[in-house]
């Protein structure tokens, strides 16, 4: 009997665990699920974050966009009109030399009455003579030269256009940064293919006549010559006033002496000097002449 009972009491007890466990397992089935569920709401909410930092460094990238295509399109806006008032600026300068031109034949007769007398022209380019009659220092000496008053007021302003754009180019490749490159020096060059020399202009007995106007050197002195250098062989001496090298007249040093370079070295060559008020031919090789020359003023009506 008391077995019986300590049986039944085992099995009871067995039930009863076997109960409890059974519980238990059901229990964390059930929260399994939901530990899931929490998981992948973590998850989703981590990608949301994810994409709203995207879209936040988007955003941020749009604006900056936004504010740099708003300082270009000022900057833009400041050079057209700064490029507006320049050709305001040049439409002006070519309506005031117009006026200018117009007005030649006025002021053509006083300046063409000046005394020939050419020792007597100015010194100083920022006091041009006649200046309450509007003509300025280079159409003095034009004028002076020979050259009548409306052609002089032309050369001018040929002259004070092309320098004008070189003006307005530098200035213009300076704000657009492009200042030495090959852009610029083409623009450059076809400038200056647009330029004619004044020399070229009028001739070489009026530019003789134009320097001497000017008050500026129109004459290569000879200084010193070298001992037994062909010059010397030749016969040039000091204090000579070189005016020709075979076919071209000679103003500056300069030219004197790309003048020796040219040509077939040693072929010989006439130099034509002026020695104390006459003027002598002398026969030279082609080449270094062995002389010291420095610039040097004189009368064009006796050279």
């Amino acid at each position: 009997m008391n077995r019986t009972a300590v049986c039944v009491s085992l099995l009871l007890a067995l039930g009863l665990a076997a109960g409890v466990s059974l519980g238990w397992r059901g229990e964390r089935g059930r929260d399994a699920p939901v530990e899931a569920h929490r998981g992948d709401s973590a998850s989703t909410s981590g990608l949301r974050r994810g994409a709203g930092v995207t879209e936040s460094k988007s955003a941020r990238h749009a604006t900056r966009l936004e504010r740099r295509f708003a300082l270009l399109a000022s900057k833009l806006a400041a050079e057209t009109e700064e490029r507006r008032r320049l050709e305001q600026r040049i439409e002006s300068l070519a309506t005031e030399l117009a006026a200018l031109r117009g007005s030649g034949d006025q002021t053509a007769h006083p300046v063409a009455s000046i005394a020939p007398p050419l020792a007597a022209a100015p010194n100083n380019a920022a006091d041009p003579p006649n200046a309450a009659a509007g003509i300025t220092t280079m159409e003095h000496a034009l004028v002076a030269a020979g050259i009548d008053a409306t052609t002089a007021a032309d050369i001018k302003r040929r002259r004070d256009e092309l320098t004008l754009s070189e003006i307005y180019l530098r200035d213009l490749a300076t704000r657009e940064g492009w200042m030495d490159t090959p852009r610029f020096n083409q623009e450059m060059a076809e400038i200056g293919r647009q330029q004619t020399s004044i020399r070229d202009e009028i001739g070489d007995e009026a530019y003789d006549r134009y320097l001497a106007a000017l008050n500026e050197p129109n004459r290569v002195a000879v200084d010193d010559v070298l001992v037994e250098s062909p010059a010397a062989v030749a016969g040039l001496q000091a204090g000579d006033m070189v005016l020709r090298y075979g076919d071209s007249r000679i103003f500056a040093p300069d030219e004197l002496v790309n003048a020796t370079r040219g040509g077939v070295a040693g072929e010989p060559v006439r130099v034509e000097v002026l020695r104390q008020g006459q003027q002598l031919e002398i026969e030279v090789p082609r080449g270094p002449l062995g002389i010291r020359i420095a610039a040097s003023r004189g009368d064009p009506v006796g050279g």
